[in-house]
């Protein structure tokens, strides 16, 4: 009993911090003057798909069927929720990031499939060289250049998870105590 507890306790954990980390920087989510809980609404939506659309060991053919995954995901967002989103819209780099983290969580607490990619952020950008890419408001395109230029320094697509792990470890300054 108490280990599906645990468990319980940590998947849904999982889908908070992916959430939080997918909309809490950058640029602005939702329009000015909404009620808590419209945010809320919209943010229960995000946990039920992504166990629905991404848990139970979501492994994607290739990389681009899990692109084609995540803009589905980001127009049906879109479609749903444009009334309370800035610009009535969501970005991509905001979608790629709550799942890419999302999937990576699962696999390192429960020992699922390794992530196709891994989640794009600042830390990432910048160990890259784009510093031109914000990734609060990246695009699928600019998506694609990104896991380019990390598929040549990593080795390969299947490397891109472990590679970004390790960075954030390096990087983490809570880490260095």
């Amino acid at each position: 009993m108490e280990t599906n507890l645990k468990k319980k306790f940590i998947k849904f954990e999982i889908l908070t911090w992916s959430i939080i980390a997918g909309l809490s920087r950058g640029k602005k989510v939702y329009k000015d003057g909404l009620k808590e809980f419209e945010k809320e609404n919209f943010k229960k939506f995000l946990r039920k798909e992504l166990r629905y659309r991404f848990g139970n060991n979501y492994l994607p053919a290739d990389s681009e069927t899990h692109i084609a995954n995540l803009n589905k995901f980001k127009e049906d967002i879109d479609a749903k929720y444009a009334p309370i989103l800035q610009g009535g819209k969501i970005y991509f780099g905001r979608i790629q990031k709550i799942v890419n983290l999302y999937l990576k969580y699962r696999w390192i607490c429960f020992d699922e499939r390794m992530p196709i990619h891994c989640p794009i952020d600042s830390l990432v950008l910048k160990k890259l060289d784009l510093p031109h890419i914000n990734w609060t408001a990246m695009t699928a395109g600019q998506y694609r250049e990104i896991l380019k230029k990390a598929e040549k320094n990593t080795g390969g697509i299947e490397k891109i998870a472990e590679w970004e792990m390790d960075l954030f470890n390096k990087n983490n300054i809570t880490y260095k105590v």
